[in-house]
């Protein structure tokens, strides 16, 4: 239930309590996938709950109300962006009228709630790193406030960190996450990705190595243990994707070199599973595994419609641009010369010469980075895609001599696309 935390006891009004339990029936039971499905009437009560306990000044309800409905409408299957940006805007205006200073025993909710909305403007290139300096200041004044202290919010900030390159904050981030207690929050995602990430930034092979190994055999704690069974990032496919993308989208190209003589065999295995992107397309292919063709040109489109209708953010469709646009070089090199896809404006499916689809691609990558650069001074573009190319479709050049006819034509179509192509 998205409100459980919010106990009978604790509220005063009845008719506050009626609609907080409502939200809670909506929401019952433990899958989030229904949780989407009813966020059309999930949405605007929480939001009704929202005005009412402001109203009547239950600031406790207030900020937990908030922050879970600016969690929820992030999801992915809601992606209800206009709504987000109008509550963190609203956050940012309590703070501006002092009611951070409401001693409620609900400081721990406006932490998580600065920590929620950094997270989500450091994907958003409108958002300047002057407005998340101030928020990063908000953040930090709420975090030593009674009532504030929340270390799995510093994997927030690690990402942050991350994406800026900014070694200090990562090293504040650090040791706030080391101080995290696993039992209550996933290992994998507040302790462990967090700390790759970190590994990355400082090139710390070493470190990981370790990581990853400590995780991927789960020799952790025992009292962690739940979450192998809750996440699904722990598992040894998706942690080293996530590792391996994080060298490519900080520049690191020599980091992810090394990295990959390791793990390639992690991808050389046909793709099965329901849960595919973008990145393990492109680490499988480099692997030389081109099965599921079809489905990835779907997915391709998929993550084109997406950008186009602002259903995901903008730092994301970056990565997947630049991936996609390395995907169809990569196809090329492969002798696959065209392909039947439906991008941009195209009403139906047509045949795209594989390099004009790479040339789309890069085209909608190169503009959301030329936006990132003026938002984010220590972005650096052009770093990023040097190493996608370098690592990607360089490297698949070089191997891919000698071995151009293994489909045996040079349009790909569903009867030419299934198996593995080998």
């Amino acid at each position: 239930m998205i409100l459980r935390e919010l106990k009978r006891e604790r509220v005063k009004d009845g008719r506050l309590w009626e609609m907080i339990d409502q939200a809670n029936k909506l929401t019952a039971g433990s899958s989030y996938e229904s949780w989407d499905d009813n966020i059309g009437a999930l949405a605007p009560l929480m939001e009704k709950i929202l005005l009412y306990a402001r109203e009547k000044e239950e600031w406790e309800i207030y900020f937990g109300d908030m922050a879970q409905l600016f969690w929820m409408v992030r999801r992915e299957r809601v992606s209800d962006i206009p709504r987000a940006f109008k509550l963190a805007e609203l956050f940012h205006r309590d703070y501006a009228l002092g009611l951070e200073k409401k001693d409620d025993g609900s400081g721990f909710r406006r932490v998580d709630m600065a920590a929620q909305i950094l997270d989500f403007y450091r994907e958003y290139p409108q958002i300047d790193d002057e407005k998340i300096e101030i928020l990063l200041e908000i953040f930090r004044n709420l975090r030593e406030w009674k009532g504030g202290r929340n270390y799995a919010n510093y994997a927030q900030i690690m990402r942050l960190a991350f994406l800026n390159r900014d070694k200090e904050l990562a090293e504040e981030a650090k040791k706030e996450v080391e101080k995290m207690d696993g039992r209550f929050n996933c290992y994998v995602c507040f302790y462990g990705k967090p700390m790759l990430q970190y590994c990355v930034l400082h090139e710390d092979e070493e470190g990981i190595l370790e990581m990853a190994a400590k995780i991927c055999e789960r020799s952790i704690p025992v009292k962690y243990h739940w979450c192998f069974d809750k996440c699904s990032q722990a598992n040894e496919e998706e942690l080293k994707s996530l590792v391996l993308q994080d060298c490519l989208n900080t520049g690191e190209g020599r980091m992810f070199a090394r990295l990959w003589k390791g793990w390639r065999q992690v991808f050389e295995e046909p793709e099965t599973g329901e849960g595919r992107d973008a990145k393990k397309v492109l680490f499988h292919s480099l692997a030389g595994d081109w099965s599921r063709q079809e489905e990835r040109l779907r997915l391709a489109e998929k993550n084109d419609r997406d950008r186009r209708e602002g259903r995901e953010t903008p730092l994301d469709c970056l990565y997947w641009s630049l991936g996609w646009h390395c995907y169809f070089r990569m196809l090329d090199a492969q002798g696959i010369k065209a392909v039947e896809m439906r991008l941009g404006e195209d009403k139906e499916r047509r045949e795209w010469a594989c390099r004009e689809t790479a040339e789309y691609f890069e085209e909608q990558a190169d503009l959301l980075g030329e936006r990132m650069d003026r938002a984010r001074k220590r972005f650096d573009y052009a770093r990023v895609k040097r190493a996608y190319e370098e690592c990607l479709v360089f490297r698949e050049q070089e191997a891919s001599v000698g071995e151009r006819d293994f489909v045996g034509g040079n349009c790909l179509s569903g009867a030419q696309s299934s198996g593995n192509g080998k």
